[in-house]
């Protein structure tokens, strides 16, 4: 069987087999299907199927398609009419066939070959494999007859080419064209490949409407059996009206409608069928009067209408059909990834009754990413999802989520064996890039979901929160744990919390304080501090709400806040309180915005600030020092006038190797080596060395947490310029500064 198989499939194409057998296997078949009427005691198509059965093979066999047809027409006229009109009848069809199809396949090249329903290859089709068809062969056919070149063949023998006769059949030619050639192309088509009957089918499916009912469906048919019925209904029935060209009109609304709902590949089917049952069964609903001719025009003028316009409103429908689902899918697919993306993972739960999720967390992808760029995260996620596919089934996938996070939704049965499967195949990745191993930290936590699912992104944050843990004990994680309860109050209470911020924003419910800074000759200029009222009401410090600002994302609209409100308060006391100086702290993504200068430079310009009255204190972190638009930034405010001042001076990422580099006016010392200098003689030495660089770098030095007369009398006498701490003055609102005034 697989032997013969093979031979079928190799030879297939031959033009001595499918191309040669097709034509003497369908012929008879079309030749049955195409009915005749009689008009004037001449023999008028209806319907004829003949020239789309030739059409279609020439349009997929192409030269291959002549022997058959050849053969095919002669063995068919010959026996009747001669030898002459044979083969008058062969070059009546291929005058008309090969000038149609080469225009056609000059227009659309080898795509032309493809199935019918393509909203790009319609209008090519209708215009040379239906309109010109039909034209060439219908005037080729009246030039012959009229040289009397078909023989003797009565039944034909009318000449004037301005008759209804002309008309009627002109419109049958038509109609053959337009429903023969879907239909014809797909049985050719599944004698040649028979899995392309499969795909037909699955076409039909995917163009219905997701929301057509089955109770629709049946309504939908139930109207369509009904019209055919009454018209084809013996002409002796009470309902004279719907047994009528009348009751084709109500046809047409039926139909639009099952176009709407079932598509091109669907409907052509349906309507191919109707018109062969209509045309086979004329007679009973063309009443045989005076008007009979007239009945019989506008019922095949019907028909040409009605298939053109079904036929362009079904495939409009099928193609707007599936662009729509093509957005859909793109919408499910991350962009630059290509991963499912949480959208997808939605869909694919509610299919799903239980489900495992397990979160994959890289937190390290982030400094990578900012040494080796977006495009290094990109293929990380897509090498690694690629490396733990053999150990996922068929039916589990890998999502991609916000941030550095892969999802995987599992089966739940040996959950935690796979789990650690999963786990342990992650942490054997290796990402080579410039010929160097990558390998970050991986955490993993996983919980089991069951449909549906409410709580899909809080879910998730659960997770995330989680799998940081998993990055200290190196296991994963069961959110069914005790601890569980812990992390979901944790992601409650940060949920909370941004909601409390983006309020606070609106409605402006932060408190700005100041505290004063000093030095020797008493002179002063003020930090500006941050607090937050909560949703009672309550005082919210910086240390609560500052990380998950910076977290959301929230912290340059922050900044950008008190920069605003700040200059208003100096604008308003410029009168009272001229040459106030305010340092006013800058965040890392507030540093990194390209546009942050220039935004800061419209504040000072709208309040009439001078530059020289802002001091900007940044935070020395691996987020600045690492990202050049911070430098450019920094750059630009010291040339707008305002002082840069890098806080928190002996910590974290600030240290002597990058004081070198520093291009700032003020240095702030850190205070956890301030409040034991005269008690610590390594911290005393540490604030003296920090002196001496800063002199030879000529710039301003500050001293945090001073409390005590000795610290401030000890900081003087070593140089330092400005304290700052409780014994100077401990943060108060900013009005409270005009009140002491």
């Amino acid at each position: 069987m697989m032997q013969i198989s093979s031979l079928y499939n190799k030879y297939k194409d031959k033009w001595w087999v499918l191309p040669l057998i097709l034509p003497f296997v369908l012929y008879p078949i079309t030749q049955r299907l195409s009915t005749y009427g009689d008009v004037d005691g001449f023999e008028i198509p209806l319907i004829y199927l003949n020239m789309a059965l030739m059409t279609v093979l020439t349009m997929i066999y192409g030269i291959k398609a002549i022997p058959g047809i050849v053969l095919c027409v002669f063995y068919r006229v010959y026996p009747d009419r001669g030898f002459e009109p044979a083969l008058m009848s062969i070059v009546h069809y291929f005058t008309s066939i090969v000038i149609s199809c080469a225009g056609y396949y000059y227009f659309t090249g080898k795509r032309g070959l493809a199935s019918f329903g393509r909203f790009n290859l319609t209008w090519q089709r209708i215009f040379w494999l239906v309109f010109i068809n039909t034209t060439l062969f219908l005037n080729y056919f009246q030039a012959v007859l009229y040289l009397g070149l078909f023989g003797g063949y009565d039944k034909m023998m009318y000449v004037n080419p301005l008759s209804t006769r002309t008309l009627i059949n002109y419109h049958a030619m038509l109609v053959g064209n337009m429903i023969g050639l879907p239909m014809l192309y797909l049985v050719i088509r599944s004698f040649r490949t028979p899995t392309y009957l499969i795909k037909y089918v699955k076409k039909i499916r995917d163009q219905v409407a997701d929301d057509l009912s089955t109770v629709e469906l049946i309504c939908l048919f139930a109207a369509l059996i009904l019209l055919t019925a009454l018209m084809v209904y013996p002409e002796n029935h009470t309902f004279t009206l719907m047994n009528s060209v009348y009751t084709l009109t109500l046809l047409l609304p039926v139909m639009i409608w099952g176009t709407l709902r079932l598509g091109h590949a669907a409907i052509s089917l349906v309507w191919w069928v109707i018109v062969i049952v209509l045309c086979i069964k004329y007679q009973s609903y063309i009443p045989s009067g005076v008007d009979y001719k007239l009945h019989l025009a506008i019922a095949t003028s019907c028909f040409s209408a009605f298939s053109i316009t079904i036929t362009l409103m079904a495939i409009n429908i099928s193609r707007q059909r599936a662009l729509n689902l093509k957005t859909k899918r793109l919408m499910s697919i991350d962009p630059l990834v290509h991963l499912p993306n949480l959208l997808a993972l939605g869909t694919d739960l509610k299919t799903n009754t239980i489900s495992i999720l397990c979160q994959l967390y890289m937190p390290d992808l982030e400094l990578l990413g900012r040494h080796y760029g977006l495009q290094m995260q990109v293929q990380y996620k897509q090498q690694l999802a690629q490396f733990l596919n053999p150990v996922l089934q068929d039916d589990e996938l890998i999502y991609i989520s916000s941030g550095h996070d892969l999802i995987v939704r599992m089966s739940p049965l040996n959950a935690e064996k796979r789990i650690n499967e999963l786990y342990n195949k992650a942490k054997k990745f290796r990402f080579i890039r410039d010929g160097v191993k990558i390998y970050p930290q991986i955490g993993c936590s996983y919980c089991i979901i069951n449909y549906p699912v409410g709580h899909l992104y809080l879910l998730i944050g659960e997770l995330r929160t989680l799998a940081e843990i998993s990055l200290t004990t190196n296991l994963p994680i069961d959110m069914r744990k005790n601890s569980s309860r812990q992390v979901q109050n944790q992601v409650k209470t940060k949920v909370d919390m941004m909601n409390q911020l983006q309020r606070a924003l609106e409605l402006n419910r932060f408190i700005l304080m100041v505290q004063p800074i000093e030095n020797i000759k008493g002179e002063r200029y003020h930090e500006v501090l941050l607090r937050m009222r909560g949703n009672n009401d309550e005082i919210i410090f910086p240390d609560t709400f500052l990380p998950l600002a910076h977290e959301f994302g929230m912290s340059s609209s922050i900044d950008l806040w008190v920069l605003n409100n700040t200059m208003k308060f100096m604008d308003n006391t410029r009168h009272s309180q001229p040459n106030q100086r305010f340092a006013i702290n800058l965040t890392p993504a507030s540093i990194c915005r390209s546009d942050m200068a220039n935004l800061i430079e419209r504040l000072l310009i709208q309040h009439g600030i001078a530059p020289e009255q802002i001091v900007l204190e940044v935070t020395e972190t691996d987020e600045l020092t690492n990202n050049v638009q911070a430098e450019k930034t920094l750059d630009a405010l010291q040339r707008l006038g305002c002082k840069i001042a890098i806080d928190d001076f002996g910590t974290g990422y600030a240290s002597y190797a990058r004081l070198k580099n520093m291009r700032a006016d003020i240095l702030k010392i850190d205070g956890s080596f301030i409040h034991k200098i005269n008690s610590s003689e390594m911290d005393y030495k540490i604030v003296q060395s920090i002196c001496e660089l800063a002199r030879m770098k000529n710039m301003t030095l500050v001293a945090e947490f001073v409390e005590t007369e000795e610290i401030r009398h000890t900081l003087f006498r070593m140089g330092i310029d400005y304290v700052q701490g409780y014994l100077i003055g401990k943060p108060a609102p900013i009005e409270s500064i005009e009140a002491r005034v």
